[in-house]
């Protein structure tokens, strides 16, 4: 690999007008050079695109915006990762402020030899006090609390946004080696992302899964896991995220209590959230994890199958979808490459 190597940057855009001001412009005024900008408008009728061309147009010369039906989160990357020409691709979001020296600092790190191993990486997601910065003080609002440190995974199979919601950075200063990247923000090797590609019967490649709309993140996190492709959280940069869904949830998790803090949720989140957490462990949950996971992720499911049967009926249709792709889920399965042990993944567990 040279010693810049290309970048590629993708962004999926669907409506949300309101942040592209501030977050496009932060992230085409990077001051690495060898970048290519892949943004996707996925809206209704063009609205993002329109914005873009006609109200920031310094953003609209310095990429290349398409416009296309909605493919969703996965879909989306998905096609633009098809398109890439970069080493890099660094799946980013539109309602995030960025450093302009973001992408210099992340290829810094990772082109260290000692990291070359891995495969991903995220950065420090932190608040982005979006009200602040419009109403001029851009410096004040990078606040100090946590969006996402990365995906952390528990013995039980819930999945956490590390450090979501605490002030204190604190615990988490010797923390690098992590489960996987959060998508909305996710930095992959490209040669890592290939190894893990699926080809369906179509030809198509996908490398998000795209029967995921919620969790697909952790599905392609976990996969690489399996490869043995180890994910690394980048210390030295922060990004600003005023996130417009809910995260995964605190690493100090009770189950009830989770279940409980969904219940203000759309049904429509809800239910695709849970497919996800059921195709994710479908995919991914071997029987060689020890007895003490196995346990804790029975009773994990049990208790979520308990909630959605008395409370939750919508979501309780998401066993009939799962059953529904239950051929495709499999061959899905039988095509992850699996290079490391169950133990090997214990060891990120909490």
């Amino acid at each position: 690999m040279s010693k810049n190597p290309k970048v590629t940057i993708g962004v999926i855009l669907f409506k949300g007008e309101k942040y592209l001001k501030h977050s496009l412009t932060s992230l085409v005024n990077q001051d690495y050079k060898n970048i290519e900008f892949l943004f996707r408008d996925q809206s209704p009728d063009g609205e993002a695109y329109e914005y873009v061309k006609n109200e920031i147009p310094d953003v609209f010369s310095k990429v290349k915006l398409e416009k296309g039906g909605n493919l969703w989160h996965s879909g989306g990357h998905n096609a633009l990762i098809n398109q890439m020409k970069g080493d890099y691709y660094f799946c980013c979001s539109n309602d995030m402020l960025y450093e302009s020296d973001f992408v210099s600092k992340c290829i810094k790190e990772l082109e260290k030899p000692e990291n070359k191993k891995f495969g991903s990486a995220t950065v420090k997601l932190m608040k982005w006090d979006f009200e602040k910065a419009e109403r001029g003080d851009l410096e004040g609002s990078k606040t100090r609390m946590i969006d996402s440190f990365g995906i952390g995974i528990a013995k039980n199979h819930h999945f956490h946004d590390i450090g979501s919601g605490e002030t204190d950075q604190t615990p988490y200063f010797s923390l690098h080696r992590i489960f996987g990247p959060s998508g909305a923000l996710a930095i992959f090797r490209k040669d890592a992302l290939d190894e893990i590609e699926y080809k369906n019967e179509e030809g198509k490649i996908e490398y998000f899964d795209e029967l995921l709309h919620y969790k697909n993140d952790v599905d392609l996190a976990y996969r690489l896991q399996w490869a043995g492709i180890p994910s690394l959280l980048i210390q030295s940069v922060n990004v600003y995220h005023d996130r417009q869904a809910g995260v995964f949830g605190h690493t100090n998790f009770n189950i009830i209590n989770r279940l409980v803090s969904q219940a203000g949720k759309s049904k429509w989140v809800k239910a695709n959230s849970f497919f996800g957490q059921l195709v994710v462990l479908k995919k991914n949950y071997y029987k060689g994890f020890s007895w003490e996971v196995k346990i804790k992720t029975g009773i994990s499911r049990l208790i979520r199958f308990l909630y959605v049967l008395f409370f939750d009926a919508n979501s309780l249709r998401q066993y009939k979808q799962v059953n529904k792709f239950r051929r495709e889920i499999n061959l899905k399965r039988k095509a992850m490459p699996r290079r490391v042990n169950a133990s090997k993944i214990e060891e990120l567990m909490t």
